[in-house]
C-alpha cells in the first residue's frame, strides 16, 4: 500500500490516497458517504418527479404497489405528490453538495451554517413525511 499526499501549497487540500492494486481510492468517512446517498438520492427523486409528472403515475418507490392497486385516483395522487417529490429532491441535493464540499475541506463552512443545514434537512423531511401521509389519508382506501 502507497500513500500519497497532495501539499495545500498548489492549491489542494491535504488528500491521503491509497493506491491499491493500480486503483486509486480516497479515504472515506461515514459523513462523506452519507452526504453521497444523500445527493444521489436527491437527484433520483427528481428524476422520478419529473417522469412521474409527465406520465401521471407515482414511482413504486413513493407508495408501495399494494396501496397503489387501492388508489381510486392515480393521476390526482401524482399530481399532489410528485411535484412535491421534486422539491424534496432538490433540497437533497443541496444537502448532498454541502456535506461533501464541507468533508472534503473545498469550502469550510462554520460550524453555525452545518447546524442550520442539518436542523433544515431534518424539517423538510418532516415535511415531506407529512405530504406522503396526506396523500396517502386522501388518495389511498
Amino acid at each position: 500500500m502507497i500513500w500519497i499526499e497532495k501539499s495545500s501549497h498548489v492549491g489542494y487540500n491535504i488528500k491521503r490516497l491509497k493506491i491499491l492494486e493500480g486503483t486509486v481510492i480516497m479515504d472515506m468517512n461515514f459523513f462523506t458517504v452519507f452526504d453521497l446517498i444523500i445527493g444521489l438520492l436527491g437527484a433520483y427523486l427528481v428524476f422520478i418527479s419529473i417522469k412521474c409528472t409527465k406520465s401521471g403515475e407515482v414511482d413504486p418507490m413513493m407508495i408501495t404497489t399494494e396501496e397503489l392497486t387501492r388508489c381510486s385516483d392515480i393521476k390526482g395522487l401524482s399530481a399532489f405528490l410528485m411535484p412535491k417529490t421534486g422539491i424534496f429532491g432538490g433540497f437533497c441535493v443541496i444537502f448532498g453538495i454541502q456535506g461533501l464540499l464541507n468533508d472534503a475541506n473545498v469550502v469550510e463552512f462554520p460550524r453555525l451554517v452545518n447546524v442550520i443545514f442539518l436542523i433544515a434537512f431534518v424539517i423538510v423531511w418532516v415535511v415531506f413525511s407529512m405530504c406522503i401521509r396526506k396523500a396517502k389519508k386522501t388518495y389511498i382506501h
